[in-house]
């Protein structure tokens, strides 16, 4: 996708600004990211310093009042093509989890958990969503919120949480958790429950951070939550208009994966090319030869169109008033549209890639056995390729189960 006529000057010098900043910063210490927290945490502050955590949230706390989505897939697609993990943490860290808040007027929330993310600190927030009893069900909108286990009763005036999550990212290091509730399995959506829980919480506690294949310079472990209370005000909105929240936040999640899926696509891409340029078969670099050139031309043609599906995707969410709303079927569908053909796409280009580079590929200081390895997680992440298909039935036309 030709991005000169979408992109204004602003815009446009803002990619130049995280392009140099990748390439000075992140891509030549990729395996380092991987091996030591330290470093990642060093990235994220220069990240912090330039202004990015702070950028999505609101004036009166000390932030920009947040970035159209065109700017932020151009900044979180510039980091994903250095590191997939750098770029899930900063976008998760600059107001996705507390957006939902900002929207609702959440007072309470915004003052008691804001501030930090508008210092100059790094500062982490967590989605809490996918249950431990039940895995994708907690994603799958087709059972209407009833896939949701962890269980929020008010007694009083707090909120009382029981229920187990899996694999939440920024678990045990973040300051502030959206956890993903139901009040009432019978009461279907009505019955879900968006409740912001403190990392200090008497009852909230971490498992041991998960060892994986990919995105290991983001960390995830279990949530637990045992009899955890919380005030009444930390819900995000109440009844049905957290269910809203919840499928936006499906939107808005499967927007982020398509684009690091994108910048992982394109890492690929780049060092295949370079490879192929640079490495010699029979007196003549490998690209030159028929067949190489045929693979390289299939992922270019993949990287295109997932650019134009990723970049339309955030102009649609940009552009309120000509689109339905993020929490609506249509989007969540179209959303999971791009994400599903994005994280396919991405696994496809980088195992061509790996297989350009033949057992080269395998070594990690050319960086394509990393870009195959975190490809992979884009496709399993949020339920996973086949919830998101779900999510385009929902979308698409009624389907009942």
């Amino acid at each position: 996708m030709y991005l000169r006529h979408l992109l204004t000057d602003e815009q446009r010098a803002i990619r130049e600004t995280f392009r140099e900043f990748v390439d000075r910063e992140i891509v030549p210490r990729r395996e380092a990211l991987e091996q030591d927290r330290t470093v990642v945490e060093e990235v994220l502050g220069k990240l912090v310093k330039m202004g990015l955590q702070r950028s999505g949230y609101p004036e009166e706390y000390g932030g920009d009042g947040g970035l159209p989505m065109v700017t932020l897939t151009i900044i979180c697609e510039e980091l994903a093509r250095g590191d997939a993990g750098v770029s899930l943490s900063a976008g998760i860290n600059a107001g996705m989890i507390l957006q939902p808040a900002v929207l609702a007027g959440n007072k309470a929330v915004l003052d008691r958990f804001v501030p930090p993310f508008c210092g100059e600190e790094v500062t982490y927030a967590c989605l809490s969503m996918t249950d431990s009893t039940c895995g994708a069900d907690t994603e799958n909108p087709l059972l209407r919120g009833r896939g949701v286990k962890t269980r929020a009763r008010l007694d009083g005036e707090e909120w009382v949480i029981d229920g187990n999550k899996s694999w939440p990212t920024h678990a045990g290091i973040a300051s502030v958790y959206l956890t993903v509730c139901n009040t009432d399995p019978s009461l279907g959506d009505e019955g879900v429950a968006l409740i912001y829980v403190p990392a200090d919480a008497p009852g909230l506690s971490f498992g041991k951070p998960e060892r994986k294949m990919g995105y290991r310079s983001s960390v995830n472990a279990s949530v637990f939550y045992d009899g955890v209370r919380v005030p009444k005000e930390y819900r995000v909105a109440g009844p049905g208009k957290d269910a809203e929240f919840y499928h936006a936040i499906a939107s808005g999640a499967q927007w982020h994966n398509a684009t690091q899926s994108l910048g992982i696509a394109q890492a690929a891409f780049d060092i295949a090319l370079e490879y192929t340029g640079l490495r010699i078969s029979d007196g003549k670099p490998v690209r030159k030869w028929s067949l190489a050139a045929g693979i390289i031309a299939d992922m270019a043609i993949k990287l295109e169109i997932m650019r134009g599906a990723v970049y339309n995707l955030a102009v649609m969410m940009d552009e309120h008033a000509s689109y339905p709303p993020l929490f609506s079927r249509e989007m969540v569908a179209k959303a999971s549209i791009v994400r599903s053909f994005a994280a396919d796409a991405c696994v496809w280009i980088c195992n061509k890639a790996m297989e350009l580079l033949g057992s080269n590929g395998l070594s990690p200081e050319y960086g394509v056995e990393k870009c195959l390895r975190d490809a992979k997680i884009t496709q399993l992440v949020l339920g996973g390729q086949q919830v998101a298909k779900y999510r385009v039935v929902n979308g698409y036309y009624e389907y009942t189960v």
